[in-house]
Formats: structure tokens, C-alpha cells, sequence
């Protein structure tokens, strides 16, 4: 459920490949026909006796590969003894990284959303409890959980992308629709707020997007409870029914231009609302001034809640580094101590939390108008998805999710079908 990393870029003057960085000074170490190329060692009489290589997939803010090279730059400042290599990946970066920690050869620290455990028994990951030492209670337990097996902790979290409705708040008025309480009131308003070429609500290009698992989610159903697949529940069949009578409804915008991640079609008004991140909140600021605010997908109906989707990023060391030691000190030093470097990663591009709580607390851009929102929905309905809700895991639900809405297949036996189907492969995953 998070953002898709393969967002155009805006950035001028961009520096591509990878730079290695011995003593403070930044080397080119390998080029951009090969993203995947190792290249690059430490300088003849250099003070460095350990290379790290640190992998980022491309991110779409003008800035960020700056700054990610700054950091590292800053780091072996620090620590003259350690080089690092910065590796900005662009395309796939997930099968990219997937590959290449297979092998010995694979970066010593990289970034993913999610932390298998099938990753902990390959040895793609080791554990960071000292990473996260006495720190680790200054982190959002919500978003530590996921990453945490066998009573360790894999991953140290360095973005929270919060995901929620944002709406037009001039269009809202024209058409005499308040901040809906509760699914059915939203879906009334998607409709009330249908209007001419403006569709009512935006969640993506397919018409059914996040809402998939939301709804469910707002229905008081997680669709999975560790290691048992729950979605073959009256409450799910229920909710994705609401959501196949909005999909018929006609108010949801298909095939635009962008899909959900990016506001263009709330801030062009092909949209009264639309699913997106936080990290859309200064585009929107500046097209839209103060005409737009969020809300928490409402609860589905009594007993449910409001749901925002909390996603991110974490940064994991490779279980197979030859340099393990020094790759949990780079770790600790940029995503735990260095509190000035996080909240320059995560407010100074574009537009995120900072995951240390003290972090976010003290950052001013967090705490007025829609960002203070989101914050304040964050605090009271923020959900992460499970751990164990893998793609693997999911794709059975979302195939019978897209039957169910969009070819009108029997509910009841659709999921009982693909709950078999996923329950067979969570069966499969390692128990730590």
C-alpha cells in the first residue's frame, strides 16, 4: 500500500549512479547503464578500511539523492575508516534488490517496505535491537511491529507515508456535503459530489484501488490475524458489496492521466476526493492554497473505525554483509541518532513523518493546517498493514476483490476460494 516507486521525476542537475564517499569526499562509482554494477574503491593512501554500499530506490522529491549522498558523505567525516557508496536505483528496485541480496555481493544496507519472514531465515536481514537501542521507545510502536519476529526487531523505520482522503473543500460547499461519519455517507457524497466532467471521488485508476483492503479494514476486519486468514467473514463480504455499489454508481475516476499517488486529479478537479499520501501536501498547498483539507476513511458502520493506511520506508542491514559491524553503525548513526538528518529526509523534499516521535513533535511544518490533520487522524485511527499480509499472501484476495466489483462474481464463494488459496500460502512462511 505504498506509494509506487517509479514516480516521474522533477529534479534538475541530478546526479545519477553512485558516489562513493572516502573521508568526506564524494568519488563516482559506477554508472547509470548498470544500476547494479559494485564499481568504485577507496582512494591509494585512504584513511577507509571498510566500503559500504547503500542502496535507495529512486525517490520522485527534487533533492533527495543530494541529500542521501550528503549523509553519507557526513558519516564518513565522522568515521574516517569507513567509505560508503550511495546506489540510487531506478525501475523496479524491488526485483532488483531482491536479487541481488541473494548473493554475498548484494548492498550492505537498503531500503524496503516490508521485513518476511522468509527474509530472516535467507538471511537478507539481521537483527537491530542494538541499532535501535535506548532510542527505540522514541519510535511509533505501530510502525516498529511489522519488523519485529522472534522478539527481534529487523528494520529501523526512516519514512511514515500516512494515507487518508484529501478533499476539495470549495467543492464540498457547492455542493452542501459535509465531512462524511460513516462509508455510507461517503459514498453518498462521491455521488452527490458527481458532477459534469468531475467525478466524485478518486482512489485509482481501476476504480477500486486501496479501497480493497480499507473498507474492509473500516469494517473492523484486518483480513488477516497472524498466521489465519480471516477475510472469509461476513463483515469483508459486506464491505466489498458497499464498495461494488460505489464502482456502479459512476462516481469514481477512471483512467486519468496519473494514478492515486499523485494529487493532479484533485488539484485539476477531475475529483471532489481522492486516496493519497501525505507526502502530496505541499503540491496541493501550492495549486490550491488553503481550498483543501483530509479526513480518515470513515468507519463502515457501528462497531467499525476510521482507518488511515500508515506506509513507509525502513532501512535493513544485509544478513550476509562482510561488514556487518560497520554497516549497523552507518545505520544507527543516520536513522537513529542523526535526528537533524531525518527530519531533513523526511520535511526538507517532500513531504513525510519523521518515524523518531520527538522528531515529529518538534518539526513546525507537522503541526498546522491539513499537515496537522493528518497528524491528529494519524495519532487517533492510524493502522499498519500486518506483516504477514504479504503480495504472495494478498494476491488471491485482490483477484477476487476485482471478480467480486468489477464482474459481479458471488462474494461468498469468491473469497471463500481465494482465502484456501492464501491460507495455503501463508502455510508456507517460516514460524520464527
Amino acid at each position: 500500500m505504498d506509494r509506487p516507486l517509479t514516480r516521474p521525476l522533477t529534479r534538475r542537475g541530478l546526479l545519477k549512479g553512485s558516489a562513493l564517499f572516502v573521508a568526506g569526499a564524494a568519488v563516482s562509482a559506477c554508472s547509470t547503464g548498470d544500476p547494479l554494477a559494485k564499481g568504485g574503491a577507496a582512494p591509494s593512501g585512504s584513511a577507509a578500511q571498510v566500503t559500504l554500499t547503500h542502496w535507495y530506490h529512486e525517490y520522485g522529491e527534487e533533492g533527495t539523492q543530494q541529500a542521501a549522498m550528503k549523509y553519507a558523505a557526513d558519516f564518513t567525516t565522522a568515521n574516517p575508516d569507513i567509505a560508503v557508496k550511495v546506489s540510487w536505483i531506478p525501475g523496479d528496485y524491488a526485483t532488483k534488490w531482491t536479487a541481488a541480496v541473494l548473493t554475498p555481493e548484494g548492498p550492505d544496507v537498503y531500503e524496503v517496505n516490508d521485513v518476511s519472514p522468509n527474509m530472516v531465515k535467507a538471511g537478507q536481514v539481521t537483527p537491530l535491537d542494538d541499532v535501535l537501542g535506548a532510542e527505540k521507545s522514541d519510535f511509533n510502536a505501530k510502525v516498529l511491529e511489522p519488523y519485529t519476529w522472534g522478539g527481534h526487531v529487523y528494520a529501523v523505520p526512516m519514512v511514515v507515508d500516512p494515507m487518508l482522503v484529501f478533499y476539495r473543500k470549495s467543492l464540498f460547499a457547492e455542493a452542501g456535503v459535509s465531512v462524511p461519519t460513516s462509508f455510507a455517507e461517503f459514498a453518498a457524497a462521491a455521488v452527490k459530489l458527481t458532477r459534469g466532467k468531475q467525478k466524485g471521488l478518486f482512489v485509482g485508476n481501476d476504480g477500486i484501488g486501496p479501497l480493497n483492503q480499507m473498507v474492509p479494514w473500516s469494517n473492523g476486519n484486518l483480513l488477516i490475524d497472524d498466521r489465519e486468514i480471516i477475510y472469509d467473514d461476513p463483515k469483508v463480504i459486506e464491505a466489498l458489496s458497499a464498495v461494488k455499489d460505489l464502482y456502479d454508481a459512476k462516481a469514481m475516476l477512471q483512467g486519468y492521466s496519473t494514478d492515486w499517488w499523485d494529487p493532479g486529479a484533485l488539484i485539476n478537479g477531475a475529483a471532489a476526493m481522492q486516496w493519497v499520501g501525505m507526502w502530496a501536501v505541499p503540491g496541493l498547498t501550492e495549486a490550491l492554497g488553503d481550498d483543501f483539507d483530509a479526513f480518515a476513511l470513515p468507519p463502515f458502520g457501528p462497531g467499525g473505525q476510521a482507518v488511515v493506511n500508515m506506509g513507509g520506508w525502513v532501512q535493513v542491514v544485509n544478513g550476509k554483509s562482510r561488514n556487518l559491524e560497520a554497516a549497523r553503525k552507518y545505520v544507527r548513526w543516520l536513522w537513529v541518532q542523526n535526528t537533524a538528518a531525518q527530519t531533513d529526509w523526511n520535511l526538507g523534499y517532500g513531504f513525510h513523518i519523521p518515524p523518531r516521535n520527538s522528531a515529529a513533535a518538534q518539526a513546525g511544518k507537522l503541526n498546522t493546517g491539513p499537515a496537522k490533520t493528518v497528524m491528529d487522524a494519524v495519532a487517533a485511527h492510524g493502522v499498519k498493514q500486518p506483516a504477514l499480509w504479504t503480495a504472495e499472501v494478498r494476491q488471491p484476495y485482490t483477484d477476487a476483490v476485482t471478480a467480486i466489483v468489477k464482474k459481479g462474481a458471488d462474494p461468498g464463494k469468491t473469497l471463500a476460494a481465494a482465502a484456501k488459496r492464501s491460507q495455503d500460502i501463508l502455510d508456507q512462511v517460516p514460524v520464527l
